[in-house]
């Protein structure tokens, strides 16, 4: 059971704050908020709904939408490929402060349960989205690129143990999973 209820604009705030004022992509913070939706002890008043890449919620758009109307946040596009951008939102100085008191009013245990994003700092948005589709599969029904996330770690839900810590000693060979098996079966 959920022991904490926490508004989506303090937690979007609270994440912008924990990842330095900057987030890289809109489904990067999409995710973000799942995981801590589904994986913490916080309620986070939010719905979802399994959409193109997982688990959506328009909801968290129209907050940033907010926030960037009243300049809370920077929106800044890059062109990424074919008809598509990638944004990069960044606290202003006026968001700084608000997610400052934010995240400073907030109590230990919830402090706790925010603990979950800390091994996502410094992940790149394609370990977060495999992270979420592996542990959260329901999640992909509708998504255009599940075939392409379970094709390139398909083998990893056959591993023992925790499925987090194999694939990122996999990735710290700097070998693929296909090098990495194919090695381990050489007696």
């Amino acid at each position: 059971m959920k022991t904490k209820k926490i508004n989506l604009g303090d937690l979007i705030f609270i994440l912008f704050y924990k990842f330095n004022g900057e987030i890289r992509g809109s489904t990067r913070l999409q995710k973000l908020i799942d995981i801590i939706r589904l994986d913490s002890e916080l309620e986070v008043d939010v719905n979802y709904s399994p959409y193109d890449y997982g688990d959506f919620s328009q909801q968290t758009n129209d907050v940033v939408q907010v926030f960037i109307d009243n300049l809370w946040i920077s929106k800044q596009e890059l062109p990424l490929e074919e008809n598509k951008k990638f944004n990069i939102f960044k606290l202003t100085e006026k968001g700084e402060k608000i997610a400052k008191t934010l995240y400073e009013n907030l109590l230990s245990r919830e402090l706790d349960y925010l603990k979950i994003i800390d091994k996502f700092l410094d992940k790149s948005q394609d370990d977060i989205m495999s992270f979420s589709y592996f542990w959260y599969p329901k999640t992909t029904i509708y998504s255009k690129i599940k075939n392409k996330v379970f094709n390139k770690s398909q083998i990893l839900s056959l591993l023992n143990g925790e499925l987090e810590t194999e694939y990122n000693s996999i990735k710290e060979t700097g070998k693929t999973v296909k090098e990495f098996i194919k090695e381990s079966w050489k007696c």
